[in-house]
């Protein structure tokens, strides 16, 4: 445990962290005050662990990359659910930061391990401030001159009052903005202010204790064992108990791929091999492909953990029993990489059928990902087999990369009203439950689409300038917002195109 003055100065920067979270977040939009609360904690970390002389470990910097651009996305988009994520992934960074800052390998985990991990990182931010500010102060001294000072602080209050009530009287007879400050003062409607101000302080509160458990568990891992080898054997401990033997695991792999073959097969023999087979059947192309995505996309997230299970579970011989049982969790994952080919491919004629959406989306870029974490896996299965977590890892983060990348909003809208010009097919009023990443696209679509499309949009552009410019919550420098500020300038420099599509009716 860091003891004397180190455990001050964290004190002192968390405090100045904790007032910053009060600044930056409360009653604030998120905004700019993301990246920057997220910068200001990491020079709190670095420069501590600079004056405490505990390095970071470079190994683990690239942790911080990931770190800084979930947090600038929370900047950049405005749909709500990327924001969602970004902020989590951003959480979870900090948590792996904290605990790999100054000891600790991270590819070494398993999947188990970044949630342990993240687990212990939150206990420890949560149970070490306790002994730490009892080291920082001495509790004892403090309570002893608190009480010898309380008495004459008492009697000085009781002689100040009568004077106080007899000045402040003739004040407020003399100045009548004074006397308008005191009635405020000693009226019911300061509650409310005082109630706010008790909460505001219960939340810094809150943060100081976080960022002090934090701050102190990332600086004090550098005295710390590397306890993965623990994690690892308890892990084989549990899998010696749970364990299944190479024949019962060969069977259940060798049934699963025979069932993956059939559905193969008719996949190449169907969905890739074009309309004229389907038709034979009696179904239209379009009735048999433009369905069973997302429960082919459930198939493949199952396998994953069942081959994973089995890989943890089963106990093999080296050599012979370890190739085949190899062999076989490879040709699972090869038949799943066919069913997600033609999940991608469904997915891909419903989207062009019936445009868009923010979940079709979702799980077009979740299924690419998710391939490629398989494809990692054949080669952990043969190469390394105790890395597939860090690329399972690597691979979520690509993930919300992606998305990030594309902005979905944005993408949505551009592509279901490209689909607009092509087959005068458009779902306007899902456009308007966009978000401001959105609006850029949507302004200009106003002179593309006609009739009723073209005043539902016109109508919602209308709608949201005016609760822009109703509100003051986002104009406040630390809720300061890439889209929001973009999407405000756009609409209120083409106000009047926007009034000109509004319909008759509209208020």
């Amino acid at each position: 445990m860091i003891r004397g003055k180190p455990s001050a100065r964290i004190l002192l920067v968390a405090l100045a962290l904790g007032w910053g979270v009060d600044l930056l977040f409360y009653g604030k939009a998120l905004g700019i005050s993301a990246p920057l609360f997220v910068l200001l904690l990491m020079l709190a970390l670095f420069g501590l662990g600079r004056l405490e002389r505990v390095p970071p470990v470079r190994r683990n910097l690239w942790l911080l990359t990931p770190l800084i651009f979930f947090a600038s996305m929370v900047f950049v988009r405005a749909n709500p659910f990327i924001t969602f994520l970004n902020v989590v992934a951003s959480l979870a960074l900090l948590g792996l930061v904290a605990h790999f800052y100054a000891a600790g390998h991270p590819h070494r985990l398993g999947l188990i391990g970044y949630l342990i991990v993240l687990l212990r990182t939150a206990g420890n931010a949560l149970v070490r401030p306790a002994p730490l500010v009892s080291t920082s102060m001495n509790l004892e001294a403090a309570r002893q001159r608190g009480s010898r000072n309380l008495v004459p602080v008492i009697r000085g209050l009781l002689l100040a009052l009568p004077v106080l009530v007899i000045f402040t009287g003739l004040l407020a007879s003399a100045d009548l903005v004074f006397a308008d400050y005191l009635e405020d003062l000693f009226s019911l409607e300061i509650l409310p202010d005082l109630l706010e101000l008790l909460w505001r302080g219960i939340i810094v509160l809150g943060a100081v204790w976080f960022l002090v458990g934090g701050l102190a568990y990332a600086l004090d891992r550098s005295h710390a064992s590397d306890d993965q080898g623990a994690l690892d054997k308890a892990l084989g401990r549990l899998a010696q108990v749970m364990s299944l033997g190479f024949i019962e695991v060969a069977t259940l792999l060798i049934s699963v791929n025979l069932l993956f073959l059939v559905f193969v097969w008719i996949q190449f023999a169907y969905l890739f091999g074009g309309q004229a087979n389907i038709t034979v059947e009696g179904y239209t192309y379009a009735e048999y492909a433009r369905r069973g995505f997302f429960e082919l996309l459930a198939v493949s997230v199952l396998t994953l953990g069942l081959v994973l299970g089995l890989h943890w579970l089963a106990r093999r011989e080296p050599g012979r029993q370890a190739r085949i049982l190899n062999g076989l969790g490879s040709l699972v994952v090869g038949l799943v990489l066919v069913i997600l080919a033609s999940a991608l491919q469904r997915l891909c004629l419903y989207e062009a059928a019936y445009g868009y959406t923010q979940l079709r989306l979702y799980s077009h870029v979740f299924m690419v990902w998710l391939a490629v974490a398989f494809v990692w896996f054949l080669v952990t299965l043969w190469r390394w087999p105790d890395r597939f977590a860090i690329g399972a890892f690597v691979a979520a983060l690509g993930f919300l990369v992606t998305l990030n990348a594309i902005n979905p909003d944005a993408f949505i809208a551009g592509h279901n009203l490209a689909r607009y010009g092509a087959t005068g097919k458009l779902d306007a009023h899902y456009l308007t439950r966009m978000s401001e990443d959105a609006v850029p696209v949507l302004v200009l679509a106003i002179d593309q689409v006609t009739g009723d499309e073209r005043e539902v949009l016109g109508d919602h552009l209308r709608y949201r300038l005016k609760r822009m410019e109703a509100s003051a919550r986002w104009r406040d420098w630390p809720s300061f917002h890439l889209a929001r500020q973009r999407a405000y300038d756009l609409l209120a420099k083409n106000r009047a195109r926007i009034e000109r599509a509004t319909s008759p009716t509209a208020e």
